[in-house]
């Protein structure tokens, strides 16, 4: 679902993207995307084609923005079913949304981003 949803919904708003000024895509990727951890194989996967699908239409699209954006480590639901010994503090979901705003604000190539690092770097 990561991936087929993503696409179908690009898919079908390419043309308004691609008349748009600003238009702009951003996924919600995942450090599973990028490192393998045991028992989360399908998840990592699927963020992984995700971020391939980001980058291959930044590459397509060029005058669009189209950001894979890894929010981080933080206190999910799906990180407590997945990990659920790991009793550790953890930042709440809405802290990164500013990670996100700095994106749409600053408008940086197309690629894949780091929330955390975005944060850090104001």
């Amino acid at each position: 679902m990561n991936v087929v949803a993503a696409l179908g919904l690009v898919r079908e708003a390419l043309p308004l993207l691609r008349e748009s000024a600003a238009g702009t895509v951003v996924t919600v990727s995942s450090d599973a995307a990028v490192e393998a951890y045991g028992t989360w194989g399908g998840y990592g996967a699927s963020k992984a084609a995700l971020d391939r699908l980001a980058a291959v239409l930044g590459r397509e699209e060029p005058a669009l923005r189209v950001w894979a954006v890894d929010p981080g480590d933080m206190a999910t639901e799906l990180y407590a079913a997945a990990v659920p010994d790991d009793d550790g503090p953890r930042p709440a979901p809405a802290s990164v949304v500013p990670a996100f705003l700095r994106l749409l604000d600053e408008r940086p190539a197309s690629g894949r981003y780091a929330a955390p690092a975005l944060l850090e770097a104001r």
